[in-house]
């Protein structure tokens, strides 16, 4: 058998893959995209929002963090190279994508979540993580419920420079998944 029917050194689809799901090209890049996107959001709500010296609590979160970041670091590259070889160019860059978005929602996230900790009339309706994740992702949807919402400056900057990134990731990942030839 070939690495491009499954199967490798790990077994049939790789590490923690359903088996056979190698034979479906889009449901693998969306199985992949998805474990990413788990570690992810774990790495998110373990990240501490307070000075990693306050306490032994937020240094031990600090330290499990960085650990669980170089080893989903590691995980990526490996998973990276490996759907390389066995999806389709454009499944791959399809994925990439959708985990750049991502970890940018998530980025943005932590900063108003850290805001609100610092300055919590800086938002209206921001509580906690939950709260900074849902709003970090409406406005990347640009749905705006309005139930959370940014009150201060500071806030309304942050927001703007989101909208902003945006714009200009959106506007890049479709020209790039529109393209005929790949980018240099």
């Amino acid at each position: 058998m070939t690495a491009s029917d499954g199967t490798g050194a790990d077994g049939p689809g790789g590490v923690g893959q359903p088996s056979g799901l190698a034979r479906y090209p889009l449901a693998m890049a969306l199985w992949h995209t998805t474990v990413v996107i788990a570690l992810l959001t774990i790495g998110y709500f373990l990240l501490p929002l307070r000075s990693p010296t306050s306490d032994a609590a937020s240094a031990g979160r600090t330290g499990g963090t960085l650990l669980a970041l170089a080893l989903l670091a590691v995980v990526l590259r490996r998973e990276s190279t490996r759907s390389r070889t066995r999806q389709s160019r454009q499944y791959h860059r399809i994925q990439q994508l959708l985990t750049a978005l991502y970890v940018l929602v998530l980025v943005f996230a932590m900063v108003y979540a850290f805001i609100s900790v610092r300055s919590p009339e800086q938002f209206v309706g921001l509580q906690d993580r939950v709260d900074a994740l849902y709003f970090s992702t409406t406005v990347v949807s640009t749905v705006g419920f309005g139930d959370v919402h940014a009150e201060g400056n500071i806030a309304r900057g942050v927001v703007t420079v989101h909208m902003l990134f945006n714009l200009i990731y959106l506007g890049t990942a479709l020209r790039l998944l529109t393209a005929r030839t790949p980018p240099p």
